[in-house]
C-alpha cells in the first residue's frame, strides 16, 4: 500500500513541477548560448556586451536575495507567473538593437532567472507540505528535476546549435 502510495505522490510532483519546469527550461537554455553573438551582431563593442552581462548576473544577484520573501508575502503560484512576464520582457528586448532596452532586458532577465531556480521549487515544497505527503518523496522528485533538466540542456544545446548552423545565429 506504501509503495502505491509514494508512486501516486512522484506522479503528483510529477505533474505539478517536473512537467512544468521542462517546459520553461528549453526557454532559457536555448537563447542562452547565443546572446554574446546576438550582441556582437548588433555592433556592441566588448566593454558593452561585458556591462550587460553583468547587469544580468548582478540583477540576479540582487533581487534572488530578497525574491523569496516576495513570493511568501504574494504568493509562489503568482511568483511563477511574474516569472512568466518578467522572462517574456527580457526575450522581446533582445528583438531592439539598442544598448538600453537590451540592458532593460538583462535586468529582467536576472530577476527572472532568480524567480526560476527559487520559485518553483519552493512552491513545490509547500504544495507537497500543505498536501500532507511524506517528505521522503521530495528528493525523488528533485532528482528526476535535476536529471531532466541536464538533458534538456543538453539538448537546447544541440537544437540552439543546429537551428543557428542551418539559419544564422539572428
Amino acid at each position: 500500500m506504501q509503495i502505491i502510495g509514494s508512486q501516486r505522490i512522484c506522479k503528483i510532483g510529477r505533474k505539478s513541477h517536473t512537467l512544468p519546469e521542462f517546459e520553461i527550461w528549453p526557454g532559457d537554455w536555448l537563447q542562452g548560448p547565443h546572446v554574446y553573438a546576438l550582441y556582437q551582431y548588433y555592433g556592441m563593442s566588448k566593454h558593452e556586451i561585458e556591462q550587460l552581462f553583468i547587469a544580468g548576473f548582478g540583477s540576479s544577484l540582487l533581487f534572488g536575495t530578497f525574491i523569496g520573501s516576495f513570493a511568501d508575502k504574494f504568493g509562489r503560484k503568482t511568483n511563477c507567473f511574474i516569472y512568466a512576464v518578467l522572462y517574456g520582457g527580457a526575450c522581446i528586448t533582445k528583438h531592439f538593437s539598442s544598448f538600453e532596452i537590451l540592458m532593460l532586458g538583462r535586468l529582467l532577465g536576472g530577476i527572472a532567472t532568480s524567480i526560476l531556480f527559487s520559485a518553483f521549487e519552493s512552491w513545490l515544497v509547500f504544495e507537497h507540505n500543505k498536501r500532507g505527503f511524506n517528505d521522503n518523496m521530495l528528493s525523488t522528485i528533485f532528482s528526476h528535476a535535476t536529471l531532466g533538466n541536464s538533458l534538456v540542456a543538453i539538448c537546447a544545446g544541440v537544437v540552439a546549435q543546429t537551428a543557428a548552423d542551418m539559419f544564422g545565429f539572428v
